[in-house]
């Protein structure tokens, strides 16, 4: 029989090894963490400047674009440093995503190492008669634990600042200024789905009510031009008229697809070739044209002024512009954007009774035909990285607004269901995601129609009675661009980061394992929303690479490069697709299974940002100072 003295020693050099161990292991999480530590202060210290566009080198590259645009080597430059820029960028955000899960993991060993050496080593002490005397060890344990927590919530606060640092400070596109929008002033409370009466409203402008017809009148003879009649009577439009007009960004599903016939393949805007009519817009945007009937809508804005336009459709006319109206709150100080999203990025919807306008400061308001302002209000000034830039949707009764701001612990983003008649909140439901430049898409799945949004990391559906969430799939990184299209039952989603998905939209909760179809990962666009046909899907990116893939089995195709910056997403007309560079160069291509022929190319000699509409054998266009009528006289 071994002595109990001896078993007692090796009890206590058991205990003594475990300790030592438990020291050892809480020392190297020390060292790695700081290291850690050191290597994300290092990168942040080392990086000179926020926006990478910004640098000498890029910006000497543009000014000298601008003295003479056609040098096509210039152009090759400013490409590649662009993607240069952009992948050191990148990947430096990477490097602090990396290195903040390497520290909190380095941080919970240390935490649990320490804990198990001070558990080790605490002796309790002999009992004796006179009671339990007092133990320097226990004191000790107690003042280190607090000391090992307080480092730890340093270098963690400090960790999640320096990855708040690096939020994303440039768009993937060629966006040249960061900047931050101000607080929401008011977040929506806990839970999904909420009515207007259960949650606290932004403070809406009052109502404005209908104006009498003869005041339409007079403003229809103060412009020359008899008033256009609603072509609908109270209430929204029917399937078959959306399909006819252009109501909304890439048309009636925001496919990008247009069943129009005759649309041209040539032009030129400098010789008027192919030019019905061009029209100045008085104040600059980057929203897209959206027709109904005989009324085309654009929206324009400065730091100060925000306006809808009425455009004539047969002979360009600008019939009427009106102000929208602002809250104190809203109208005060200007939210914060980069150039290249601007003040008026979103395209206004139409239901064939009010124009519908949003801008960057978050005013939002309804118009009939004639310019009236039916009614409009203030949802606060979202905080969005370069400005928002989501376009608005119809659907029946609803106008649907999709309010991504702010990061997601900020709990800012919401989807809006509006009276498109009164403007008043139907339903509001809390989005968990952060600012986001991707419009929504409203599909038929199954027995019911679907409202499809995309930000990361999820592709959403919602229920449109309510506004309650279907199902989500985390598909999406970083800053989301490119909407959402859907086709034969299937969403297909891309960003620059991490691939272009396809997805059944029939499920239920969380369908990230379940219902994504395939997924690919070459030339990925950061701004132009893909397009899906039966048998395809294309991508676009900035730097003019389009892409084919089978939309049922996610192949690639192939893949064909154009002269050009892209930022106009494609769109396709019959067996033609429309690809509109920057500089307002056009390439009309057709595609096949395993290549695509270029047809034609023609030049607006105005500078593009926005996608075309499509009405009755034309295409309309908006350049950097004018909107375009394209067609056959």
């Amino acid at each position: 029989m071994p002595d109990s003295n001896d078993e007692s020693v090796l009890r206590d050099q058991l205990t003594e090894d475990r300790c030592r161990l438990a020291r050892r292991t809480a020392a190297v999480a020390g060292i790695f963490s700081l290291l850690v530590l050191l290597l994300m202060g290092w990168d942040y210290g080392r990086r000179t400047i926020k926006d990478p566009l910004e640098s000498p080198e890029f910006k000497a590259l543009k000014t000298q674009l601008a003295a003479d645009p056609r040098n096509n080597e210039l152009k090759k430059g400013i490409r590649d440093l662009d993607l240069q820029l952009r992948r050191a960028y990148f990947g430096q955000r990477s490097f602090t995503y990396t290195g903040a899960w390497l520290l909190l993991g380095g941080l919970a060993l240390l935490l649990a190492a320490s804990r198990a050496a001070t558990t080790l080593r605490r002796k309790a002490p002999a009992p004796v008669p006179r009671g339990v005397p007092h133990d320097p060890a226990i004191e000790i344990a107690r003042i280190g634990r607090w000391a090992v927590a307080a480092l730890a919530l340093a270098m963690v606060g400090l960790s999640v600042g320096l990855s708040q640092g690096f939020r994303s400070e440039i768009p993937r596109g060629e966006v040249t200024t960061a900047s931050d929008g101000s607080p929401h002033p008011n977040p929506l409370p806990e839970g999904e789905g909420m009515k207007a009466s259960g949650s606290p409203q932004p403070s809406p402008l009052p109502v404005l009510p209908e104006r009498q017809a003869g005041e339409g009148m007079k403003i229809a003879a103060a412009v020359g031009t008899s008033p256009h009649p609603s072509p609908l009577p109270e209430g929204e439009g029917t399937r078959e008229e959306y399909q006819q007009n252009w109501p909304r960004f890439r048309g009636p599903d925001g496919s990008g697809i247009s069943s129009e016939k005759g649309i041209l393949t040539t032009w030129d805007g400098a010789g008027g070739k192919g030019i019905l009519w061009k029209t100045p817009v008085p104040l600059p945007g980057h929203n897209s044209p959206v027709i109904w009937g005989q009324r085309l809508f654009l929206t324009g804005a400065s730091e100060k002024t925000r306006k809808v336009f009425g455009f004539d459709l047969a002979n360009g006319k600008l019939l009427w512009q009106r102000d929208l109206p602002s809250t104190p709150e809203s109208a005060a100080k200007p939210p914060k954007i980069s150039e290249d999203t601007g003040y008026a990025a979103s395209t206004t919807a139409c239901d064939g009774h009010r124009v519908y306008a949003i801008f960057a400061n978050g005013d939002v308001g309804g118009l009939d035909f004639q310019g009236n302002v039916v009614w409009a209000r203030s949802l606060g000034i979202p905080q969005s990285s370069y400005g928002y830039a989501t376009s608005l949707v119809t659907y029946k009764n609803l106008l649907l607004i999709q309010f991504d701001q702010g990061a997601p612990e900020d709990k800012l983003s919401k989807l809006l269901g509006l009276d498109s008649a009164t403007g008043k909140t139907l339903w509001q439901t809390r989005r968990p995601v952060p600012n986001s430049w991707t419009s929504p898409i409203v599909a038929h799945v199954g027995n019911r129609d679907q409202l499809i949004t995309a930000a990361e990391p999820w592709v959403i559906g919602y229920d449109l009675a309510d506004g309650k969430e279907i199902w989500r799939a985390n598909r999406l990184r970083q800053d989301v661009g490119p909407s959402p299209v859907f086709r034969n039952g299937v969403v297909y989603v891309v960003n620059q980061s991490p691939d272009l998905s396809a997805i059944r939209a029939d499920g239920q909760g969380d369908v990230t394992k379940t219902h994504v179809l395939w997924a690919g990962e070459d030339n990925l666009p950061d701004i132009c929303s893909p397009l899906a046909t039966d048998e395809y899907v294309f991508l676009l990116n900035t730097g003019g690479t389009l892409t084919s893939y089978d939309a049922k089995s996610g192949k690639k195709l192939w893949e064909k490069d154009y002269e050009g910056q892209f930022k106009a997403s494609p769109s396709l007309v019959g067996k033609y697709l429309y690809l509109i560079t920057e500089e307002g160069k056009a390439y009309i291509v057709e595609p096949g299974p395993k290549d695509c022929r270029e047809v034609s190319t023609a030049a607006l000699g105005d500078p593009v940002t926005a996608s075309p509409a499509f009405h009755a054998g034309r295409m309309y266009l908006r350049g950097a100072k004018n909107v375009y009528c394209i067609g056959a006289k």
